[in-house]
């Protein structure tokens, strides 16, 4: 006889997908649950000092654990869900991901984990502080909640560069990770990306900014729709300066929807300088960008390119803090389960081969799991590729996950993995 698996409820996968997507939080930022955390039960909100003087604000969290009467009793496995990039502009608030009303802590208690997020103490680039943050609020929850057996961190886009951070530099408290779209390849590779997207465009579409990569007026992006509207008209004006753009840069673009995924993928790769350009010079001590030594080709004519486009010289101290906050080193104590779309336009698919070189490089090629998702996006994963990324996580780090999640491992069966 077959034997039958009930899964979660349809809105309960949706949630995880609206969490990834909302986490991303490009402006005007994450749409936040009808249902607060108040609602679910089991769950706690609060907030933990910074103890930074730089940025002091304190920390805003929420801890949850499955209540008496809940679907299923709790496995003594606490999840943290870690964010990704909110632009500075956003005032601290929790994150609350969620879709139809529920949210993800609703969902993760249903499958039997606790749960708990923090908003960080910092918006923008955030990886230091981030970092030290979910630190934070680990020891919160060890101290003040419950005693968890493990702790797995579940991290999106930036999120998923801190989740991994932390599972590298400390696996004592952290028993693995799972890292969705993340820029793993490190910091100082994701930003010479976004900024030689925006160096180009600035040599093939001079009329659209009158400021240059570095110069970000700091109220340019209250006029984001105006220079969107600019863009737009930009790419779509000159199609054959539009497609040199994208041979030179190598942004992913949807290959059914050629013309308008180039204005999509341009006005969000070009979002994160008018945004967050000085916020990240200020956390990182300098101007992190530089592109004095590279040769741009891919255009009709690469010398008039090379010798027109504008020039940086990165700062050193900028540059030395990108590697500590962060670098991955690919030495990895225990495992970590990294998905990534192959045609992602925010976080390129080259920040994942890198990171699979470096765990290689690192004799712990048995410890990553990289998932390749052969589809156009940034985090754009079916729910059950979640949830499978989750269940086979959780069986990779010994627990014994539920029925119900384990059911979703078939949905990540024919995924590549790049790491075997």
């Amino acid at each position: 006889m077959e034997t039958r698996v009930r899964r979660p409820h349809g809105r309960l996968l949706a949630i995880l997908t609206a969490w990834l997507l909302g986490a991303l939080a490009a402006p005007p930022g994450p749409a936040f649950a009808a249902e607060a955390y108040g609602e679910v039960p089991g769950c706690i909100e609060g907030s933990l000092p910074a103890g930074d003087p730089r940025y002091p604000a304190p920390q805003l969290v929420v801890t949850c654990v499955p209540p008496p009467g809940s679907p299923a009793a709790w496995n003594g496995t606490l999840v943290v869900l870690v964010h990704g990039y909110v632009v500075p502009q956003r005032p601290l608030e929790l994150p609350v991901f969620d879709l139809d009303g529920l949210n993800a802590a609703r969902v993760l208690l249903n499958l039997g984990f606790a749960f708990a997020t923090s908003s960080f103490h910092k918006n923008g680039y955030a990886v230091e502080q981030g970092g030290n943050d979910i630190d934070a609020l680990v020891r919160h929850f060890h101290a003040n909640v419950a005693a968890a057996r493990r702790v797995l961190l579940v991290g999106a886009s930036e999120g998923a560069l801190i989740a991994t951070m932390l599972v590298e530099r400390d696996p004592e408290r952290y028993a693995g990770g799972l890292a969705l779209c993340g820029p793993l390849g490190g910091a100082d590779f994701e930003i010479r990306y976004l900024g030689d997207f925006r160096a180009v465009f600035d040599y093939f579409f001079p009329q659209v900014f009158d400021f240059g990569v570095a110069g970000v007026p700091a109220d340019a992006h209250q006029n984001y729709g105006g220079y969107g509207a600019l863009v737009r008209d930009a790419l779509n004006g000159d199609p054959a300066r539009r497609e040199a753009l994208f041979r030179v840069t190598g942004v992913a673009r949807d290959p059914d929807r050629l013309a308008e995924s180039a204005v999509e993928a341009a006005l969000d790769v070009l979002r994160y300088n008018i945004f967050g350009f000085n916020d990240l010079a200020e956390t990182a001590g300098g101007n992190p960008y530089g592109n004095v030594d590279r040769a741009y080709a891919g255009s009709d004519n690469d010398a008039a390119l090379n010798a027109g486009v504008e020039r940086l010289a990165a700062s050193s101290t900028a540059r030395a803090y990108l590697d500590r906050y962060y670098l991955p080193t690919g030495i990895l104590a225990r495992p970590l389960v990294a998905m990534h779309t192959r045609l992602d336009p925010h976080v390129p698919f080259a920040h994942h081969l890198r990171y699979v070189e470096a765990v290689r490089a690192s004799g712990r090629a048995g410890r990553l799991t990289a998932l390749a998702v052969d589809r156009y996006g940034h985090c754009a994963f079916r729910p059950g590729e979640i949830l499978g990324a989750l269940a086979l996580l959780a069986e990779r780090t010994g627990l014994l996950a539920s029925e119900a999640l384990r059911a979703y491992l078939p949905e990540i069966a024919p995924l590549r993995r790049e790491s075997e």
